[in-house]
């Protein structure tokens, strides 16, 4: 993907510098084997590993836009290596794959510049359907028949829920924060709110019908969570779960953490003011550290795919007519 920046005139006016660079980014998965690079060409992003691990996710922006923001739906099969696009009629913005594997829950990004919400079945037994005409930014699989979405309202980030079917519409919480997740049933959301002057702010886990809010760390999501420049695509969630609920994923300013968890747990032990510091993580029972910064985790540790970004830039004289 080719970019083009800056225009600076030398001071005759019969020409002007400019810098024209390409950026690259590709899906990356480390398994029983080790690191292996999945793709080679386009831009790779959003890698998501399958529930059972055997399949790998990703998107792959489109050609001719100018922002990652988009790109098309691809899997790579992790035995044999053979890859294929699915859900060709649609460029995407974000993407969730379902806890049993089976579905896709997706964010269109359209030529009008609209966002609908899509769901489609992975097999394609099932022609793709609109889940709403409601633009969003993000969207997930929600408890039982129900998607989660993030989009907007009254002038603000709004997270809605609403049936497969497109009823039942309903506003779960507005907030003013970018980083958005929800647990493997459905029933809890994850927010973080705008950071604060220090560059660092709150992880909350919100209930979608009813009950307490739920303080996960004070002062834990910063700067290379919320607010650093995404130039190699979207960051891993800063709270998700094996879909299996076997394990926690944090996301602590980049460093991923695997802390298991105890039949019928949603979280560990934590401290009655959430977590504060790195090693207050580290500290959890089994905590255990992924190698790879900022990796996208899998059904366990072992198992977990990553992206590598490279730029190169080129200087360039052109002569005015």
């Amino acid at each position: 993907m080719t970019e083009e920046e800056g225009v600076e005139f030398v001071p005759d006016g019969r020409s002007f510098v400019t810098s024209i660079g390409s950026r690259q980014s590709t899906v990356w998965v480390h398994d029983s084997r080790g690191d292996r690079q999945i793709t080679s060409e386009g831009y790779g992003f959003l890698p998501s590993i399958s529930p059972d691990g055997t399949k790998l996710y990703y998107l792959v922006g489109a050609k001719g836009a100018r922002d990652i923001v988009s790109g098309e739906l691809w899997v790579a099969d992790l035995e044999s290596g053979q890859r294929q696009r699915l859900l060709p009629d649609f460029l995407m913005q974000h993407y969730t794959i379902s806890a049993d594997g089976q579905r896709v829950v997706f964010v269109v990004a359209d030529h009008s510049g609209r966002s609908p919400v899509w769901l489609a079945a992975l097999n394609g037994r099932s022609g793709p359907r609109r889940v709403t005409a409601r633009d969003g930014w993000k969207a997930f699989f929600g408890a039982g028949n129900d998607v989660i979405f993030v989009g907007e309202g009254d002038g603000a980030k709004v997270i809605y829920r609403v049936n497969e079917d497109g009823s039942e519409l309903q506003k779960v919480l507005r907030t003013s924060g970018s980083t958005f997740g929800v647990s493997p049933d459905g029933k809890w959301v994850v927010a973080v709110p705008d950071p604060t002057d220090d560059m660092v702010s709150a992880v909350i886990l919100y209930p979608v019908v009813g009950g307490s809010p739920m303080l996960i760390c004070g002062a834990c999501a910063g700067d290379s969570v919320v607010h650093r420049l995404e130039r190699s695509g979207p960051r891993p969630p800063v709270l998700s779960w094996s879909p299996d609920w076997k394990f926690l994923y944090f996301n602590f300013q980049g460093s991923i953490y695997a802390i298991p968890l105890r039949p019928g747990q949603m979280l560990p032990p934590l401290p009655a003011l959430g977590l504060r510091t790195r090693q207050d993580v580290a500290a959890l029972p089994g905590a255990r550290l992924i190698p790879e910064q900022e990796a996208f985790a899998g059904p366990n540790p072992s198992i977990y795919a990553f992206t590598k970004f490279a730029m190169q830039r080129n200087i360039y004289r052109v002569p005015v007519q």
